[in-house]
């Protein structure tokens, strides 16, 4: 069986990125624009894109998708950059907003901060956001974090709280100004199969854990899902939506 990797290739998860990742809450996307991140007419950068997810949700902005996959860039909308965060292809003051969705925690945190404020124009703001799924005890988000514990013992991004205090760290530490976070919890409903899809975008699963063993797990989890959560309908699953923003010096 091959070893999973110590790195994750999140090109081959994209297909299932492009299906079941589950949309940004519009709420979310509502109390952004209201901090001025995707207002009309706007220039976003979204940093670590993937497919675009949260960049898409601004429609009425000249939104830039950048992230190092091409596999996972094929599917964002717009303007598409094959770039990393820590080394942004774009002019000083480019951008009047830059988001960061899901992504943070793997930048390079001393450089990628520096990096958004060089693109802001001044006045600017960066968010970064995560809508992350709860485990809590019984739940189906706790059961399928136990089942990939039997799988990948040492994955390190289980039991989740969803916030992200290190983004307030990190922002505070490259010149950030204004800097404010909130948070709120919501319920995404899931099929059986949408489920399995979006587990399978997981860290440990299909960008680290190929072949048998990612089949052997899909297996498994489809098995429990069907027995105890799902029987052909939907469960619903709590999230906890997370934004830390702070904006460039004028």
């Amino acid at each position: 069986m091959p070893r999973p990797s110590s790195q994750p290739d999140f090109a081959r998860a994209a297909a299932d990125y492009a299906a079941h990742r589950p949309p940004f809450d519009s709420r979310l996307i509502d109390r952004l624009i209201a901090m001025g991140i995707g207002r009309a007419g706007q220039r976003v950068l979204d940093a670590g894109a993937g497919t675009g997810l949260l960049g898409g949700a601004f429609a009425d902005c000249a939104v830039t998708c950048a992230d190092p996959s091409r596999a996972l860039l094929a599917h964002a909308p717009g303007s598409r950059v094959c770039a990393v965060a820590e080394r942004l292809p774009f002019a000083d003051r480019t951008f009047d907003a830059v988001t960061c969705a899901q992504a943070w925690h793997w930048f390079d945190r001393r450089v990628a901060p520096r990096e958004a404020l060089r693109v802001l124009t001044p006045g600017g703001p960066l968010a970064i956001v995560y809508q992350t799924h709860l485990p809590i005890a019984g739940n189906l988000a706790g059961e399928t974090e136990r089942l990939i514990a039997r799988h990948r013992p040492r994955w390190r991004h289980a039991g989740a709280a969803g916030i992200n205090g290190q983004a307030l760290i990190d922002l505070t530490a490259a010149g950030f100004a204004g800097i404010e976070s909130f948070t709120f919890d919501v319920a995404i409903e899931f099929t059986g199969e949408g489920w399995a899809g979006y587990v399978r975008t997981w860290s440990a699963l299909a960008p680290t854990l190929g072949g048998p063993g990612l089949e052997a797990f899909d297996a498994d989890l489809r098995g429990f899902v069907a027995d105890r959560f799902c029987d052909g309908g939907t469960v619903a699953v709590p999230h906890r939506v997370f934004a830390a923003v702070g904006y460039k010096p004028s």
